[in-house]
């Protein structure tokens, strides 16, 4: 199985993600419409975009049974005839990835566009890749070995002041 995972150093913050989404799922460019969404990390001052993991959390969760895993891509996949839009995707979501699309109402999830994401395509800074499960897990380990030495981001120069 393959999954999305991300180079944050190179994020600049540009959306290009999100419309390039809801272009392909709406025809419309919309980032509230988008199932990736990026973020401004204001204690860390770097964007990040956020996106569905595939955890599976949301599955268990609907009522409805309106949330699936899709065989083919062993994406998470939303049954719109199904859905309600009560919200218990989002409500379970550990990353925030999950929302209700503002037109239909209906859960947004990202289905990896059946195998081949939009937003993957439409970086133009090669932020998102989509990657075999095993390469994942490295590139993930790399990540955030370099999240916790700070190596993501910009450090302020020391002024030879006192704390």
């Amino acid at each position: 199985m393959k999954t999305l995972v991300t180079s944050l150093s190179k994020c600049t913050g540009c959306r290009i993600c999100e419309l390039a989404c809801s272009y392909k799922h709406f025809k419309v460019m919309s980032p509230a419409r988008s199932r990736i969404h990026v973020v401004r990390m204001e204690h860390e001052p770097i964007d990040a975009p956020i996106y569905c993991i595939q955890c599976g959390l949301c599955v268990d969760a609907c009522p409805f049974d309106a949330i699936l895993r899709d065989l083919k891509t062993g994406a998470i996949r939303v049954d719109a005839d199904k859905c309600a839009g009560c919200g218990m995707c989002v409500h379970v979501c550990p990353y925030g990835a999950a929302s209700i699309d503002p037109e239909s109402g209906k859960a947004l999830i990202c289905d990896l566009c059946g195998g081949d994401p939009e937003c993957v395509k439409a970086c133009p800074e090669g932020v998102l890749l989509y990657v075999d499960s095993a390469e994942a897990a490295k590139y993930k380990r790399l990540t955030f070995s370099k999240l916790q030495r700070k190596e993501l981001t910009p450090r302020m120069p020391d002024l030879g002041g006192s704390p």
